[in-house]
């Protein structure tokens, strides 16, 4: 369980998911927040954009959106740990 709390790839989807339950709310309707916490969201810009005027749904959007936000920072802290436990390994053995 300590070792579980311990791994970035736990932590930085749960941050993850209270920026985009508090954008959800109604708190960020700019999705500031949502977009200046992932570097992805800034570098998709223009084509989310695109993608946004050609939906007709707005809430379809807005979960692509968190969808991207989610599982860009997942693959971030998954990529972390493992990098981290390479270079544990490797400093151990």
């Amino acid at each position: 369980m300590k070792e579980i709390l311990k791994r970035l790839s736990l932590w930085l989807p749960l941050l993850s998911l209270l920026i985009c339950l508090h954008n959800l709310s109604g708190a960020d309707d700019k999705n500031l927040l949502l977009f200046l916490t992932n570097p992805l969201l800034l570098w998709f810009n223009p084509q989310l954009t695109d993608l946004h005027y050609s939906m007709k749904n707005e809430t379809t959007f807005q979960f692509v959106l968190y969808g991207i936000h989610f599982f860009s920072w997942l693959l971030f802290g998954l990529t972390a740990d493992l990098l981290y436990s390479r270079y544990k390994s490797r400093s151990n053995g």
